[in-house]
């Protein structure tokens, strides 16, 4: 396999490599409000775009990114697209070009989104010997890796800590800047089904995730400590949110739930219909989710009732952006669909050559899209039809 893997094109945009064994950056990527430097944009993992994309689109450019992707997505910081690809590759890409800058092959599958800190990418790999890896990207190298056990979930990055769930079963507290255990969680042994594939979110007092034995789980931030659990009729896969006060998770026995932050107690739970795999986009007043029952759903977030309902031709494998008045969706019908956030009236719609199974993200103005046939869209608002 190749281990490292660079491309030098465009020093405009500040890229020198001095060799194929690295990628290094002249200047520190100035992270502005419009960036998405995690899965989520920001620790509640709201999935709310800080910047507005209005249909109609027009497709601006393509970029070939050599594999497939998981349902997370890429990241932005300034003017550079981050992707992480599941052959175990980063590429950097041009936000507004979609020139290549430089890609990394570090060995194993990435299914989380890498996490941009300054000068500093934290990527998560699969399986590796050690497979948490802080790369720095203005002088070319490895910081440090470490092992924690098989990850297939997305790294929280809050303060100076970075969070992380395994499939083992535990939840991990790391210090960013040497990659030290600071504490360490674990599902209790009791449980049917320890696996966690569901990514930690934060409201920088507690870390909730969900897990494969049906709770949500939510512990103290600084020490690990369980704070609550809560009971769901079977497995969570899904990423929660949070937002005013509440803990939002859909669960694979067809119901989405919002949960009270502070003490885990039920506010109200909804049935969908159909298995919830993909996290949600959390709006002021509103909750959007996809299901694999084909359908996607605006509910209240204060009373969990339906407030409308739209119908793709395939499964809902990811979550959906919400944009301004509009709400981005992919699904398995090989389409990109822009609802009326409020309506939920198909304002624009697109075809693609492959299944789109990772969240869209937006960023000064572009809507990216990651589609499995490996290629990565860019879209920009068109006053076109």
């Amino acid at each position: 396999m190749r281990r490292q893997l660079c491309t030098i094109l465009s020093t405009i945009v500040g890229l020198v490599a001095a060799s194929c064994s690295y990628i290094k950056l002249q200047q520190v990527p100035a992270t502005t409000a419009d960036d998405w430097i995690m899965y989520g944009g920001t620790i509640e993992r709201t999935n709310v775009a800080k910047t507005v994309v209005k249909p109609p689109l027009a497709l601006v450019w393509e970029y070939d990114a050599s594999a497939g992707f998981s349902p997370y997505s890429a990241a932005i910081a300034e003017s550079l697209l981050f992707i992480g690809n599941l052959q175990g590759e980063v590429h950097i890409v041009h936000a507004a070009t979609g020139k290549g800058i430089g890609a990394y092959d570090f060995g194993s599958a990435i299914v989380g989104t890498p996490v941009i800190d300054g000068s500093t990418m934290y990527v998560a790999l699969t399986r590796e010997e050690e497979n948490l890896i802080s790369y720095n990207l203005t002088n070319g190298a490895i910081a440090w890796k470490k092992k924690i056990d098989d990850i297939e979930t997305s790294p929280l990055l809050v303060g100076k800590r970075l969070y992380l769930t395994t499939l083992q079963g535990k939840l991990m507290c790391v210090e960013k800047h040497n990659g030290e255990t600071a504490w360490t969680y674990e599902v209790p042994v009791n449980a049917r089904t320890r696996m966690i594939r569901s990514s930690p979110a934060s409201d920088s007092s507690i870390v909730v995730f969900g897990c494969d034995d049906g709770n949500i789980y939510a512990v103290g931030i600084e020490n690990g400590r369980l704070r609550w659990t809560a009971q769901t009729g079977a497995s969570v896969v899904a990423s929660p949110s949070i937002r005013n006060g509440k803990v939002f998770v859909g669960s694979l026995d067809r119901n989405f739930y919002a949960f009270d932050v502070s003490t885990g107690k039920l506010i109200w739970k909804q049935s969908l219909g159909g298995m919830i795999y993909a996290s949600q986009a959390i709006g002021e007043h509103s909750v959007y989710v996809g299901t694999a029952g084909r359908n996607v759903y605006c509910l209240d977030a204060e009373t969990g009732g339906i407030v409308w309902k739209a119908t793709t031709n395939d499964v809902i494998n990811a979550a959906p952006l919400l944009s301004g008045d509009a709400l981005y969706v992919g699904s398995i019908d090989k389409t990109l669909y822009a609802y009326d956030a409020t309506t939920g009236d198909v304002l624009w719609k697109y075809a693609v050559d492959g299944r789109i199974k990772t969240m869209p993200i937006a960023s000064k103005h572009f809507l990216f899209v990651l589609v499995e046939d490996r290629t990565v869209m860019a879209f920009r608002h068109s006053e076109g039809k």
